[in-house]
């Protein structure tokens, strides 16, 4: 079976889902192919064909079994090329934050199955649009994501927290970064003795209510041992399609603190294996905070809870679901 997906790029964090199911496809037999405009950033290590073109148009999408078009943008050239049997995979319903809403609500509307990554987002597509989906979950890679050493530990200091730091000036506007310093701060004022490290993927410098290291992680296996050095992970998006970073945590061995962002229903669940607030309290969310940075056999206990979720979240058992999915279009 031959795969084309086209895509605007591959450097930003959701692009990751892509990589990593088009390498599993690869590895399963399939052709996979990734086309992209010529001077598009790939930060992800790909084992698929990779096709540059000048821009992304029907006549430049190459031939295939299935087009899988994913960033609304992609999605009409795709459609136009006739070149393949389209399926529209959404990495997350782009209305809810891009500024060209209708232009992208149209990308739902074609006549093509489509793909979302989570039980919120398929709620969300079917609400929005009358349209069902098929889930292709996301994964973890468990060969990069596991436990290391506690930077805690080895130093023998306070406790680690662990923040990806997305810029609003970038366009992400719910990461909710203003909750996340308002809550350390609050958290600083009863209980100071923690460190804090935050990955900043846009590399700008942000003021803070405390100080903080910054931590350069541009490859997956940086990323895992910035996640697993730290003794608790906290995540603060308003919402997500499936939120890959919590569950990598999770595999990492370190406690995590997120919001109910949707996306990660599908596997945080609060109290059992990481504790959930809601989006922008926070109050509750310094609170949970506090709670585990001063209850040190709570972490633990969410830390081991969430890396045993984590084993069942395979980017194989994606890939599984997908081809299962495809193999299935082509008999109908």
């Amino acid at each position: 079976m031959k795969l084309v997906i086209p895509v605007l790029s591959l450097e930003t964090g959701g692009t990751r889902f892509i990589y990593q199911i088009a390498n599993e496809m690869a590895a399963k037999g399939h052709h996979v192919e990734i086309v992209l405009p010529e001077h598009a950033v790939v930060a992800w290590p790909l084992r698929t064909q990779i096709t540059r073109v000048r821009e992304l148009t029907p006549a430049t999408i190459p031939a295939g079994d299935f087009i899988l078009p994913n960033f609304w943008p992609t999605v009409f050239p795709a459609w136009g090329a006739q070149k393949g049997r389209v399926v529209r995979l959404s990495l997350g319903f782009e209305p809810l934050w891009v500024k060209e809403k209708e232009n992208a609500l149209a990308t739902y509307h074609i006549d093509a199955p489509i793909l979302s990554i989570s039980q919120w987002h398929r709620q969300i597509i079917r609400q929005e649009t009358g349209r069902d989906s098929t889930i292709i979950p996301g994964g973890v890679d468990l060969s990069l994501f596991h436990p290391h050493p506690k930077k805690s530990l080895m130093a023998n200091t306070g406790p680690t927290i662990a923040y990806i730091l997305r810029s609003k000036e970038h366009g992400y506007t719910w990461k909710g970064s203003d909750d996340f310093w308002e809550a350390i701060r609050i958290t600083a004022q009863s209980f100071p003795h923690f460190t804090l490290q935050i990955v900043a993927p846009e590399g700008a410098a942000y003021p803070s209510p405390v100080p903080y290291q910054p931590i350069v992680a541009t490859t997956d296996a940086e990323l895992a041992l910035f996640y697993a050095q730290a003794d608790i992970f906290v995540s603060t998006s308003y919402f997500e399609a499936f939120a890959m970073p919590p569950l990598e945590a999770m595999a990492c061995g370190t406690a995590v603190v997120t919001t109910d962002n949707g996306g990660n229903r599908d596997y945080a669940k609060n109290g059992e294996n990481c504790l959930v607030v809601p989006p922008s309290d926070i109050q509750q969310l310094s609170q949970s905070l506090l709670h585990l940075l001063t209850q040190a056999q709570e972490r633990q206990r969410l830390a081991q809870a969430g890396q045993h979720t984590a084993q069942a979240w395979t980017w194989r058992h994606s890939a599984d679901r997908l081809e299962q999915f495809l193999f299935q279009l082509s008999r109908n």
